[in-house]
């Protein structure tokens, strides 16, 4: 028989609080059944976080790629079995997926998206010049500061495409301003076909890369992708 105690922890977490603090006699069984009375509560928590899951997923604009392992050397499948765990992003540690296009970075990045999604992370996606347009943006237009507030509710933000077009001055001290509020708190993938030292390279104000070099890198993972 289902215990009281049992439905009052489910109707706890289900924000059932007159169940869940006893305002409601579950002792009167002439009037409810515990053991369907806990299936349903059961029931509800997991359509709840069924739908969590479902949202969350919509909200993470995350594009639906599979990541193909079965071409990997043993020493990346270690590095990406570890990444599995999420640790780093309970760290607030960044990513740098690098590699030439095709090696499935942008796959990857959706896998662990994907995984930090069904742990209950918050996650979003953008592409490195949306990022740029919603960085710029978010103090004039109410659709960028609407996203840019969602990113930063977020626990883990994929950058796709970094410099892979090179940015303008401009462009880079936005780039440069969001990421140093965002990096504080989260961890941020970013995925790139660029070595790093090429970053620098790839912009007019080097100095201002190279600081944004140092605080990327203070808490960072680097994955390198090969071909296949």
């Amino acid at each position: 028989m289902a215990d009281i105690t049992e439905i009052r922890e489910l109707a706890q977490r289900l924000n059932l609080w007159n169940v869940a603090k006893g305002h409601i006699d579950l002792n009167d069984e002439r009037l409810s059944n515990l053991d369907y009375l806990k299936m349903v509560l059961e029931k509800e928590l997991e359509l709840r976080v069924r739908q969590k899951h479902i949202k969350m997923r919509k909200a993470s604009k995350l594009p639906n790629k599979v990541f193909d392992e079965s071409n990997l050397n043993k020493g990346l499948k270690w590095q990406i079995k570890q990444l599995y765990q999420l640790t780093w992003v309970d760290e607030e540690q960044n990513i740098i997926l690098l590699g030439k296009c095709g090696t499935g970075k942008t796959s990857l990045a959706v896998q662990l998206g994907e995984r930090a999604i069904n742990n209950g992370y918050k996650t979003y996606y953008v592409p490195f010049e949306t990022f740029i347009s919603v960085a710029e943006e978010k103090d004039t237009y109410t659709k960028a500061e609407t996203t840019f507030s969602y990113m930063k509710e977020c626990d883990l933000i994929i950058i796709d495409d970094v410099f892979y077009v090179e940015p303008t001055r401009a462009e880079l001290q936005s780039f440069y301003r969001a990421i140093s509020f965002l990096n504080e708190t989260r961890s941020i993938i970013f995925i790139t076909n660029r070595e790093i030292s090429a970053w620098i390279d790839a912009v007019e104000d080097k100095h201002l890369c190279q600081t944004l070099l140092d605080r990327v890198m203070v808490n960072c993972q680097i994955v390198r992708l090969t071909d296949r």
